[in-house]
């Protein structure tokens, strides 16, 4: 979970003095060019008096193992920067201590930057607190962070408030944030929508918006969603009845390793003549394809 070294002028943001802030130029220079000795060279002795972009950036070299540095000197630049209240310095060192399992520093190091508003900090900290990694589950904790990400457009943190608002009772709060990463793109979210619709689980009962939805998780290689997309097509729900389409997607759904598919394949051939099965087989491929619209 190491960060790749940031040299972007938008670090300089950090207040410096003007001699400083030229020195520490001079080393970015050096690192766009690929001479990192030089460049420790400038940044170690501003390091040393406190500057909290050389301790990071010094501190991200020795995680790369650069100028002869070892993982104890990256914690101690990234630990002098991060106390310092550098909120990348205090996210690269959380990713270290997730690197060792040290989950208690890791939350520490986290909580910081998600209360200075880093996004990938706040969705940490929601995981580490739902997850109990660091001590005891705390939910009410956790779905707070996942929120203040997820308000931020966080992919992962929005199904994971989702996940957690549905397993504790709120489905249409669920439904709600399964819905914002869905339409992200999110695949687990996409089939989570979908079996929300076709329950009416905190949203009105839509079946061909759930033929819908499963229809795009399918088509992006998520098993359980051909298999139930399979069933609806076997059943005539939310859509046209065809047992060719079901038997293909199921037999996709087989491909992928979703064991329960192999019930219903052998329940579909059951009633399908020999040349219907291969019709189904050979359309199976196809229909991964966005343009083919045989398959929904």
């Amino acid at each position: 979970m190491i960060r790749t070294l940031c040299v972007s002028l938008a670090l300089l943001a950090v207040p410096l003095h003007a001699q400083a802030q030229l020195r520490v130029n001079d080393a970015l220079a050096y690192l766009d060019q690929g001479d990192r000795d030089s460049a420790v060279r400038i940044l170690h002795p501003l390091a040393a008096r406190g500057d909290v972009l050389a301790q990071y950036n010094l501190g991200v070299l020795a995680l790369a193992g650069q100028a002869g540095m070892t993982a104890d000197d990256a914690e101690l630049w990234l630990g002098s920067a991060a106390g310092a209240g550098y909120v990348p310095a205090q996210t690269v060192l959380a990713d270290m201590m997730v690197d060792r399992h040290d989950w208690a520093q890791a939350a520490y190091w986290y909580d910081l930057a998600a209360q200075a508003g880093d996004v990938t900090a706040q969705f940490m900290s929601g995981r580490i607190l739902d997850q109990g990694l660091a001590g005891e589950r705390d939910l009410n904790a956790a779905a707070y962070w996942y929120e203040r990400a997820a308000q931020q457009g966080h992919l992962q943190a929005q199904f994971a408030l989702a996940t957690l608002l549905d397993e504790g009772q709120h489905p249409e709060r669920a439904a709600q944030w399964f819905e914002h990463a869905a339409l992200q793109g999110h695949v687990a979210a996409q089939f989570a929508l979908a079996r929300a619709l076709a329950a009416g689980n905190g949203v009105a009962q839509d079946a061909p918006a759930a033929r819908g939805w499963y229809l795009r998780a399918a088509r992006a290689g998520f098993g359980p969603a051909m298999h139930n997309l399979a069933l609806m097509q076997a059943r005539g729900q939310g859509g046209r009845r065809s047992y060719r389409l079901a038997l293909a997607w199921a037999l996709n759904a087989q491909a992928a390793g979703h064991d329960p598919a192999e019930v219903l394949v052998s329940a579909l051939r059951d009633v399908m003549s020999a040349d219907a099965q291969a019709q189904a087989e050979a359309l199976a491929p196809d229909c991964f394809d966005q343009r083919a619209e045989d398959c929904d």
